[in-house]
């Protein structure tokens, strides 16, 4: 039989004490007479034996990283523990009982009730218990520290990727929009003559002739025109004229010269070529002569750059000249409607962005972009001609990773809509077939886009409509500073 030390209940075995213990509903808890022998110690060992027999509680309730407790007192130790319990407690250590069968003296563990029969076997069963207490204390610091470490690695190891990633990602951007400091103009077409020699394609004397050309065309700011197809728009009239199927009306722009990608812009110079091909038009019209007395002829790539980046030091579009680093010539930088728009206002030719932003048609297509182009070549030239050939200026059209010119606009007969567009992708011998007078108008397959052929996301175009005045010119300046300054917080 083992007895309550709380309530003097006899119990049929220790494990039943133990459980006694720890359910209240059992246990009165009014102690029957200290198990210690030394009277002065009651209370303390009260308290010694209410903390080793706690009421259950969830497990680990007590705070990640508190200091350790004192068995005895219940104080907060900290790392100092084995030297508390020894300094406050250690009269209680030997704490001795009496067994109640044979009189033999037995001591307790205050900290696992186990009864040692010798002193010195109960002080090194504590220590056990002390050292056992710390090293679990000091094991989760530990763990705490190792997990804070590898949490640590782990994000600096994610941001190192995702700093690499943006790096790759930026320099892709670079390549993509010529921006990488790879050469311009001349050095892609040294460089892509010299893989057609390598490739058999081109002899070393059509090579150095040919390098010679382009060399004196950099010199002059000229375009050598061996890109250029002239005559298509007046070749298209004539075909137009003849053709009755299912065409009820047509407008055409004013004449045009075509012109495409050579070995020195392939993949980035569309932008470019359309200013030609823009230009071309406003040089066969007498009334931008007084503004455009400074360009008579098509200037070259390299020229246009330059162009660009006087418009920029004039004060036209800030925001774009940074993102260009103020800087074109001697790139491959793609440019846009806003490096258009502020070329051709350097320039005092009057013009205007619009901007198509979100499909306005079913299945992402753009029908406002056909009636704004049909109201453009139409609103002057009401009348009940099939072939309206207009005095209108080509209109400049660019999306994302492209631009091309609108030259003319077809109205069928069940009131559908089809854009003629010059595309610096097709080349002198495609463009060619449309100059035969036996055409069938299959070469018309090359210009004729739908509505739903143009499903980018977003269209901008760039419409020339007059001439500016030097007071007109400067207020546009402002007005794009202006912009700038709001865009930029």
């Amino acid at each position: 039989m083992v007895l309550c030390d709380l309530c003097g209940q006899a119990l049929p075995s220790e494990a039943a004490a133990r459980r006694h213990l720890q359910r209240p509903s059992l246990c009165r808890r009014q102690p029957r007479s200290p198990p210690c022998a030394a009277a002065a110690g009651c209370d303390e060992l009260r308290r010694r034996v209410e903390t080793a027999h706690r009421e259950p509680g969830p497990p680990d309730s007590r705070s990640p990283g508190a200091p350790p407790e004192c068995p005895f007192c219940g104080e907060a130790a900290g790392r100092e523990l084995e030297e508390h319990v020894r300094a406050r407690h250690g009269h209680l250590l030997g704490a001795p009982g009496t067994d109640a069968g044979n009189g033999e003296q037995l001591y307790e563990c205050p900290m696992c009730s186990l009864t040692c029969t010798n002193i010195q076997i109960l002080e090194e069963h504590v220590e056990l218990h002390l050292e056992e207490h710390n090293f679990s204390e000091g094991g989760d610091l530990r763990d705490l520290e190792l997990a804070q470490q590898l949490q640590t690695e782990e994000d600096e190891r994610q941001r190192s990727e995702e700093e690499k990633r943006e790096r790759e990602e930026f320099k892709k951007l670079q390549r993509q929009y010529g921006l990488d400091n790879s050469g311009g103009f001349k050095q892609q077409f040294l460089k892509n003559m010299e893989r057609e020699v390598d490739r058999g394609r081109m002899l070393p004397f059509e090579y150095h002739k040919r390098k010679a050309d382009m060399m004196e065309s950099l010199a002059s700011g000229i375009d050598d025109g061996k890109t250029k197809t002239s005559g298509v728009i007046e070749a298209l009239c004539k075909y137009y004229q003849n053709e009755n199927k299912d065409v009820r009306c047509v407008w055409l722009s004013a004449g045009v010269d075509h012109f495409h990608s050579s070995l020195g812009d392939r993949g980035w110079g569309c932008g470019y070529r359309n200013f030609q091909m823009l230009l071309s038009s406003l040089l066969q019209n007498s009334c931008y002569n007084d503004c455009l007395r400074d360009t008579t002829l098509i200037p070259s790539i390299p020229k246009i750059q330059s162009m660009i980046e006087d418009a920029w030091r004039e004060g036209f579009d800030p925001h774009g000249a940074s993102h260009f680093n103020s800087r074109l010539h001697g790139s491959k930088a793609w440019i846009g409607a806003c490096e258009i728009y502020s070329l051709l206002t350097s320039l005092r030719i009057k013009c205007q962005i619009i901007d198509f932003h979100k499909p306005t048609g079913p299945m992402g297509t753009h029908p406002r972009l056909f009636e704004w182009i049909l109201h453009y070549y139409s609103v002057d030239n009401e009348g009940g001609a099939k072939v309206v050939c207009t005095s209108k200026p080509p209109i400049y059209l660019q999306h994302q990773g492209h631009s091309r010119t609108v030259v003319g606009i077809e109205e069928k007969k069940n009131k559908s809509l089809c854009l003629l567009l010059f595309d610096p992708g097709c080349s002198s011998q495609q463009m060619q077939k449309l100059l035969k007078q036996n055409s069938d108008g299959t070469a018309l397959r090359l210009l004729r886009k739908f509505v739903g052929s143009l499903k980018e996301k977003q269209y901008q175009i760039v419409a020339v409509d007059g001439v500016l005045s030097l007071e007109e010119k400067a207020a546009r300046c402002r007005a794009s500073q202006v912009l700038t300054a709001e865009k930029i917080p």
